[in-house]
């Protein structure tokens, strides 16, 4: 898979974070295209000074709204056939991931990750009532985090997802409690079929680390900081999102990048980095709370 593109998945709430993920791509690889995959659907957001500082372009897309990493789907749909990356905005690179797959000829490569049954039921879709929707669907015992993944669009198209999801702005499922509302569910299961009718490659490689406890312990910072290949890796923050940014785990990583993007951004732009972060943070709270209601 020769990787033409890194698509980088943000909302008006975790664009902070899309930096350091910005900083942490372009330590790795300074010239390749990064665009961002911008998702209204909690507001709009001014990236152009990111644009400007780091090389970065925003997906033009006709939609704006998308929610709960839905626009990472339509990475699918380009009118192109280039293999890209696709990385949510709370997860960085730790070494030269791209370059692991640059061998590898499967039309997707996702992580290589195997839930129990239980587990899978409550983040992915029901695999006891899957064939509600769809008799011939056989699990294929895997699953993936879409956090991170390789894909190549021209492949599949929207009409392979109207089993499980409409097409709306912002998209739903069409059975929620079956195929739950999140990009990833949907992918999966498109994944899961159309691998299985011989329309698409899969392939699974370890890629992503999830620092819950001390499964990121062994990346060792000084093998980054010497641009050591160790670490083809992705450590993805999934599900952390109610921590405090300081209490995250690995905050020494977090910490390099960020300093590697304010190294070119500048101490007066931290500042005001950190003055708006306070105010969208708290305005999330708020947000958050009045849905409740």
């Amino acid at each position: 898979m020769n990787v033409k593109r890194v698509f980088i998945n943000t909302y008006r709430y975790d664009f902070y974070f899309a930096r350091i993920c910005i900083a942490s791509i372009r330590y790795w690889y300074p010239d390749i295209p990064i665009f961002l995959i911008k998702d209204q659907n909690k507001g709009s957001f001014n990236t152009s000074y990111d644009e400007n500082l780091w090389k970065v372009n925003v997906l033009d897309l006709p939609r704006k709204k998308f929610g709960w990493g839905y626009g990472k789907l339509e990475t699918l749909f380009l009118n192109n056939t280039d293999s890209f990356f696709v990385i949510d905005a709370d997860a960085v690179i730790t070494g030269p991931v791209l370059d692991t797959v640059e061998t590898n000829p499967a039309d997707f490569i996702v992580d290589k990750e195997v839930q129990p049954a239980a587990r899978f039921n409550e983040i992915y879709f029901r695999l006891d009532k899957i064939h509600e929707l769809d008799l011939q669907y056989v699990y294929p015992g895997y699953s993936f985090n879409t956090g991170q993944w390789f894909g190549t669009s021209g492949l599949l198209r929207r009409e392979d997802f109207k089993t499980t999801l409409n097409w709306s702005e912002p998209p739903e499922s069409k059975k929620a409690d079956i195929v739950f509302n999140n990009d990833q569910t949907h992918l999966n299961y498109v994944l899961h079929t159309m691998e299985r009718l011989k329309k698409v490659s899969v392939s699974r490689i370890n890629l992503m680390v999830w620092p819950e406890g001390s499964r990121a312990d062994f990346i060792d910072l000084e093998k980054i900081k010497s641009r050591s290949d160790a670490y083809p890796f992705v450590i993805h923050w999934a599900g952390m999102s109610a921590l405090k940014f300081s209490d995250l785990p690995r905050q020494d990583i977090l910490n390099f990048y960020r300093d590697f993007y304010y190294s070119k951004a500048g101490g007066f732009k931290k500042i005001g980095d950190s003055l708006a972060g306070i105010y969208l943070d708290a305005e999330k709270k708020i947000g958050h709370r009045l849905s409740r209601k």
